[in-house]
């Protein structure tokens, strides 16, 4: 998720009033705060750098200079694969990984309540196991609050329609009358028909052609071209 600068703006943001006190928000005297680090772990099943930097500024659709709000965050891969430096360094971030790495493979077999199961052989393998014992329960309502099924498949349903309707207007555009598979797709393509249509009846209409003539010219009907022609305001 390429958006975890933004995520970390807002964490950050939501820290500091609770840290700062209402009334100390406007004291003259400068108010001094924790220094901020930001990192995220990646353990997802994607490929994934083993070490990469995003930026805040990354998302900004106007790139001008040197940004007035800027906010760095380290993603650091912690799949036990990557075998990162960190891992060796610190053995409790190692066995988190190989918890996570656990969990994945219990709900990719699509066996009954995965996290239970993940959170007892990781136990057994004396991987968190002290933690694990203590806050199981715990755990377990934190993973399946943090991971909203639902919200996952219908955002990444919404980015493929998104994308497929982007693709589609541009294929639109270049072949017209081309069918397609996806639904965003074939949108996408009846919306690239539009608009080159409108484009070549507002080029009729500035030559002074009547609705009657572009509809013989374009073989559509003399409906179909008014209804164009009100529908993006042409100017007749």
């Amino acid at each position: 998720n390429e958006n975890m600068p933004l995520r970390s703006l807002l964490y950050i943001g939501r820290a500091y009033e609770r840290l700062v006190p209402p009334r100390s928000r406007y004291k003259k005297k400068l108010v001094p705060l924790p220094t901020p680090e930001f990192y995220t772990f990646y353990n997802g099943k994607e490929k994934w750098e083993k070490e990469k930097e995003l930026r805040l500024s990354d998302a900004y659709i106007v790139k001008d200079g040197e940004p007035s709000l800027e906010l760095k965050v380290k993603v650091i891969n912690i799949r036990p694969e990557e075998h990162h430096e960190i891992l060796e360094k610190c053995q409790v971030l190692k066995e988190y990984s190989q918890f996570m790495e656990t969990v994945q493979n219990y709900q990719i077999s699509g066996v009954e309540e995965p996290y239970k199961k993940a959170i007892k052989e990781c136990v057994e393998k004396g991987i968190l196991a002290d933690y694990l014992m203590r806050k199981g329960s715990e755990v377990v309502n934190m993973l399946l609050d943090e991971y909203d099924y639902e919200t996952d498949i219908e955002v990444q349903r919404e980015e493929a329609r998104e994308q497929g309707r982007a693709e589609g207007r541009e294929e639109g555009r270049e072949q017209g009358r081309a069918e397609g598979r996806e639904q965003g797709k074939e949108e996408g393509r009846e919306e690239g028909r539009k608009e080159e249509k409108r484009a070549l009846v507002q080029k009729k209409l500035e030559k002074g052609k009547t609705i009657s003539q572009i509809a013989d010219d374009l073989e559509d009907t003399e409906e179909n071209i008014a209804h164009l022609i009100e529908e993006f305001h042409l100017r007749v």
